[in-house]
Parts: C-alpha cells; sequence; structure tokens
C-alpha cells in the first residue's frame, strides 16, 4: 500500500495531517511577510491553498461510500454522516 492509497483508507490520519501543514504553512507566510521576501510569501500561499483546499478535497473522503466528507470540524469527525459508518 503507497502513501496516497494509506492517506485516502484513513481519512483521519489525512485530516491532521493537512491541517499541520497548513499551519506549517501558515507560519512560512507570516515569516514571508515579517522579512518582506515576496518569493516566500507567494509560494508559502500556494502551499497554504494547497493544503487547505486542494488535498482534503481529493483525500477527505469515506472509505466505505466513498463520499467527500465535509472539511468543517475534519479533526472532531468520527462518523461518517452519509452512511454513519466509524471512520478509521
Amino acid at each position: 500500500m503507497n502513501f496516497w492509497e494509506k492517506l485516502r483508507s484513513r481519512p483521519r490520519l489525512a485530516a491532521k495531517i493537512c491541517w499541520t501543514l497548513s499551519m506549517i504553512s501558515f507560519a512560512l507566510v507570516a515569516a514571508g511577510l515579517i522579512t518582506e521576501s515576496r518569493p516566500l510569501m507567494i509560494s508559502s500561499l500556494v502551499l497554504l491553498a494547497l493544503f487547505m483546499v486542494v488535498l482534503p478535497k481529493a483525500l477527505w473522503r469515506c472509505p466505505y461510500c466513498g463520499e467527500s466528507l465535509p472539511t468543517r470540524g475534519m479533526l472532531q469527525t468520527r462518523k461518517c454522516p452519509y452512511c454513519g459508518k466509524e471512520l478509521p
């Protein structure tokens, strides 16, 4: 099982990874603003969008029914709102 398949089968792990990488990207955006480094700020904003929008939509799915789970409250979600099964 490769890395992406593992993340798709364990959506709570994917949510934790996306949240952690989003916080790191947010800190890098702040560092870019403080140091007035435009390339750092722009690349960090792109990473922030990737980790907060794109990856959760691709990885945050129920492994049982395949529906895209709501991104609000990702870390507290325990059950799929569509099929009702416990998320791994």
